[in-house]
């Protein structure tokens, strides 16, 4: 099975083992009928209610216009991430809270960009939808495969980018230096697509864990902490996305 640090793909690879529900005759009954075993329908239905309140989210954020909400979003989605990603667990209320956080975080950065390079959030939704159909089809057609070593590539990307984004805070902040990840030269637009390429296979690993979910016969109310998975990739990707197409205009 690959291996990934990222916590909340990990515990999608092996969680499916975990939550599924006992056999009908383990217990000398048969499981109730509202636990009854995941369904693709049931991922699929998830998936998109959670997008649907990211993107209801981001668009009152715009159209309310909450800039001031920003940084309390970015911190609860934060906060909200890392205790899903940390302690599983089925249901919807915390996966909703974190689209509803997350949404806000998109909808003010959309804004920002798109008054840098006027169409750019339109162009990043775009491409981020294309991003995400193409790697399903080669997920579904096997072009692609989810391996020990390409995901060992995809977490040392994602750790050392994370490594280096803390670095250029810590210098912008503390010592008014700027390392360039960020400003859209040479060498931030190479750390985009690398961040994009990351983000584009951990899809990957969402597809899969799906997968083994449905293998296992999980309860159906795991498809929230699938839904979260996938959501979670999006973000990071559709960011990535708005931060390189706005990088490109500037050339």
């Amino acid at each position: 099975m690959p291996t990934t640090s990222n916590p909340a793909i990990r515990n999608l690879l092996t969680l499916d083992g975990a939550v599924a529900p006992a056999a009908p005759g383990a217990s000398g009954a048969a499981p109730a009928a509202a636990d009854r075993p995941i369904t693709l329908d049931d991922i699929v239905v998830k998936t998109l209610a959670v997008l649907g309140v990211l993107v209801v989210s981001a668009f009152l954020a715009v159209f309310l216009d909450v800039g001031f909400l920003a940084l309390p979003a970015v911190l609860a989605g934060l906060g909200l991430g890392l205790h899903l990603s940390l302690r599983p667990r089925p249901g919807a209320p915390l996966v909703l809270l974190y689209a509803a956080a997350q949404g806000i975080v998109l909808g003010e950065a959309t804004r920002f960009f798109d008054a840098l390079a006027p169409g750019v959030g339109t162009q990043a939704v775009i491409g981020t939808g294309c991003i995400f159909a193409g790697m399903l089809a080669a997920y579904r057609t096997r072009l692609v495969r989810v391996s020990a070593k390409a995901t060992r590539w995809a977490v040392g990307t994602a750790c050392g980018l994370l490594v280096l984004f803390l670095a250029d805070l810590v210098a912008s902040w503390g010592f008014g230096a700027d390392l360039g990840l960020r400003d859209g030269g040479g060498p931030a637009i190479v750390v985009s697509l690398l961040a994009i390429a990351a983000a584009s296979y951990f899809l990957l690993v969402g597809f899969e864990s799906a997968d083994r979910f449905l293998q296992s016969g999980a309860s159906h109310r795991w498809a929230w902490y699938v839904a979260f998975g996938l959501v979670m990739t999006l973000v990071w990707l559709y960011l990535e996305v708005l931060r390189l197409l706005s990088y490109l205009r500037w050339w």
